[in-house]
């Protein structure tokens, strides 16, 4: 089957691969359409491509293993879109496989693992002609005209990887949008809405900012977003809650970086919904900071209808935290706790295992003191030291590697309990046991959170065995699960 050639791309498909579920397993079933699939559809569509040009094939919510082929042969696409994720990138090869299989439809690649790799993932997968790094629409929107005044030479759009004959080239960096009050919000105009568990709870997510000015050394945000904070007006983001709040949508989550960077802005937000009298619920999922939060702010929240926040700790060593720059003290982690507890908001911790120079007694400092912090839960990633980040820089030269440097994305992801690398101070079995004991710890403290102290007690002391456990994470993963939550959350 020969090549396709690109002369004139009118029809867009765009595939997104299945995600690892929310204790590390396969078959996760997404909550809510893919933001920043749904972010360059919009724009898209603002740009004037017909909505009936524009395709997405989910591969979390369809069940019909065939479906991507009929769709590519009903549909005819001229390019083929997949995002990538470093979380779990062996799905994301997969899919290239796949399609690479059925059809010779050019394919680009985006997202937040070109971003951390670059020219690499055109040189690992010699099926894919493009690769987009950082923000994606202007890119995307660029080299789509290009490609329809039929251009050969593409070195002048920033942002693009691209090959010109067998070589592989990158272009430099497209400086991040200033404005982003200018980008339409997702409208999930291209996406089958109703299959996704977030229509039964009426819940989805919204980006109120892009970008961190913090230089937490583990962190790759700033490789796909950037080191400076770029917010949307309060009144924007107003618009787009309002616009999900008359369609009936009452729960959104707020999965910014640094949504209370700007104390002033968080707060004219809240003020701003509880002017309008929209009776909804807000989570803080992705974690905010525990130095920028106030006993106002949180009032404040209480009031707009905030139900949950999650704070980025990392840590519960203060040594460890000053060596990845954090910047934060432990007493500050306690006081949001105390404070968000006090206003009656839920709330849970995130920490991290295997930091740079971080021993095993460290390491279980984070345990212990998870173990006494009076949030709902606590979170415990394992640490991936993502290409382009300084603990990367550090691991490299520190650190004894137990997959391949070139080739580790692929293979693992921050829910696996194997660990990536270890060293002398810190070996591969102490780590794994200080991982089992921080998942543990968070299936106990979540269940307890979402079923009851006591329903959730046994419901953790009944699935250890591994059989159970593994079927009660499957159900929980399901679409299922995300239904029983809703309900014993509260949420629809």
């Amino acid at each position: 089957m020969p090549k396709k050639t690109i002369l004139n791309p009118q029809k867009i498909l765009f595939v997104i691969p299945k995600l690892k579920n929310m204790f590390g397993g396969k078959g996760g079933v997404p909550g809510h359409p893919h933001v920043g699939i749904a972010s360059l559809t919009s724009f898209l569509l603002t740009k004037g491509f017909p909505k009936s040009h524009l395709a997405i094939y989910d591969e979390g919510v369809e069940k019909d293993v065939v479906g991507l082929k009929q769709l590519i042969h009903k549909f005819q696409p001229d390019i083929i879109g997949i995002t990538t994720f470093s979380y779990c990138y062996v799905s994301v090869l997969d899919t290239i496989r796949r399609v690479s299989r059925i059809t010779k439809t050019p394919i680009i690649i985006g997202g937040p693992h070109v971003s951390a790799v670059k020219s690499q993932v055109l040189e690992e997968n010699p099926k894919v002609t493009f690769a987009i790094k950082g923000e994606g629409e202007h890119t995307f929107f660029v080299l789509l005209t290009a490609l329809r005044e039929k251009q050969t030479d593409l070195s002048g759009i920033p942002g693009l990887i691209w090959r010109k004959g067998k070589k592989v080239i990158e272009n430099m960096d497209r400086p991040f949008l200033k404005d982003v009050n200018s980008l339409p919000f997702p409208k999930y105009e291209c996406f089958n809405l109703p299959s996704y568990p977030c229509f039964d709870s009426k819940s989805l997510p919204i980006l109120t900012s892009r970008g961190c000015p913090y230089g937490c050394n583990y962190c790759s945000v700033k490789l796909s977003m950037g080191r400076g904070f770029r917010p949307r007006s309060s009144q924007n983001v107003i618009k787009e809650i309002g616009y999900w709040y008359k369609r009936g949508f009452t729960s959104f989550s707020i999965n910014d970086d640094c949504f209370t960077l700007d104390l002033d802005r968080a707060e004219k937000i809240c003020n701003l919904i509880i002017k309008a009298k929209m009776k909804i619920k807000i989570n803080l999922y992705n974690g905010i900071r525990v130095d920028r939060i106030t006993p106002k702010l949180l009032r404040k929240l209480k009031k707009a209808g905030c139900v949950f926040i999650a704070y980025g700790c990392e840590a519960g060593n203060q040594e460890t935290i000053n060596t990845i720059n954090k910047n934060i003290k432990l007493e500050q982690v306690v006081k949001a706790v105390n404070w968000t507890n006090k206003v009656g908001i839920k709330n849970a911790v995130n920490f991290i295992v295997g930091h740079e120079n971080e021993t095993f007694e460290r390491a279980m400092d984070s345990v212990k003191f998870a173990e006494t912090l009076k949030c709902g839960f606590v979170n415990f990633y394992n640490l991936v030291p993502y290409p382009g980040t300084k603990v990367y820089e550090w691991a490299i030269k520190n650190a004894h590697f137990l997959y391949p440097k070139e080739t580790f994305l692929k293979n693992i992801s921050y829910r696996d309990n194997t660990p990536i690398f270890e060293t002398k101070e810190f070996t591969k079995v102490q780590r794994e046991t200080v991982m089992k004991k921080g998942f543990n710890l968070y299936e106990k403290k979540l269940l307890q959170l979402r079923l009851g102290k006591i329903a959730g007690t046994i419901g953790y002391l009944v699935t250890r065995p591994k059989p159970l456990h593994d079927m009660s994470i499957k159900i929980i993963s399901s679409r299922l699960g995300w239904r029983m939550y809703s309900r014993l959350s509260h949420q629809d």
